[in-house]
């Protein structure tokens, strides 16, 4: 059988077209079509960035991978990265259940741990937190005057979506006319061109909006952010060393975590996810 070729760089509709093409070339086990019973399945939620191709996909996750192969012996990780929440969410909750999950979209990874199971392992220790952005010249001045505007946001399942929800109930704001847009860089750049009055976004975008002279006008509460889980069927002794392999890594192997966009590991507690459900009513 022929094995997919990783171009360098292809439009957002080719990458979603090519995942699964992406994952068997992100692995160790190229060759592999499944994983076998001397492999691990690590299933990578990559949520709704923009700024993907098949190499980036391909590359991203196969250091981390090796990593984790070298920690527990005789096992290598087969890497299942997956942009849309929707197929992630319904991976994640398959009769044959991935060993780890590396997931960006936290209110479904929160739903996978009290509804299905899921060990929470680590976490990154800054939280989450998604922010409310105006032009710089929006008549809009606070947060409380978002209500009865144009709010645009990103993707109807995402983390940043929820928490701006249940912001709006919490203030008690009246609702605004809420629309979505498929990828976060994309309220963005429809906030500027005047498609909306006002948007939510993550934390990377909302710093980029600041720096290039956009406002923000309020903020989410901060939740547990991105993180990593273990299968139900994971037995005790084996997260005990899956913690302590993915915690090492802070001390031992920056570089790695550098290439997922993690700066260190703390580790995780499943009241966090559930206190993040609460928030969000989900």
């Amino acid at each position: 059988m022929n094995q997919p070729f990783c171009h360098a760089s292809v439009s957002r509709r080719t990458v979603l077209r090519s995942v699964t093409a992406a994952a068997l070339c992100s692995t160790p086990m190229a060759r592999a079509q499944q994983p076998g019973a001397d492999q691990w399945h690590l299933l990578v939620n990559e949520a709704m960035t923009a700024d993907l191709s098949i190499s980036m996909l391909a590359m991203r996750y196969r250091s981390w991978a090796d990593y984790m192969a070298a920690q527990i012996r005789n096992k290598q990780v087969y890497v299942d990265a997956i942009i849309d929440i929707r197929r992630f969410v319904k991976q994640a909750q398959s009769e044959k259940k991935p060993l780890l999950i590396f997931g960006k979209s936290v209110n479904q990874l929160s739903k996978l741990v009290r509804d299905h199971g899921y060990q929470p392992l680590v976490r990154r220790p800054e939280p989450y937190k998604a922010a409310f952005i105006v032009p710089k010249d929006s008549s809009i001045q606070a947060f409380s005057q978002l209500g009865g505007r144009k709010l645009l946001l990103p993707d109807e399942f995402s983390a940043t979506t929820a928490l701006a929800k249940a912001e709006v109930r919490r203030m008690n704001i009246r609702e605004p006319y809420m629309s979505h847009t498929r990828f976060q860089d994309t309220v963005a750049a429809q906030i500027n061109a005047g498609f909306a009055e006002a948007g939510v976004v993550n934390p990377t975008i909302a710093k980029k909006w600041k720096d290039s002279g956009g406002r923000i006008i309020g903020e989410t509460q901060p939740v547990v952010n991105w993180s990593v889980l273990a299968s139900p069927k994971a037995p005790p002794e084996l997260v005990a060393k899956l913690t302590e392999s993915l915690l090492a890594m802070n001390s031992q192997s920056a570089g790695i975590l550098s290439d997922i966009g993690v700066k260190q590991w703390a580790k995780a507690d499943r009241a966090d996810y559930l206190a993040l459900l609460e928030y969000t009513g989900e």
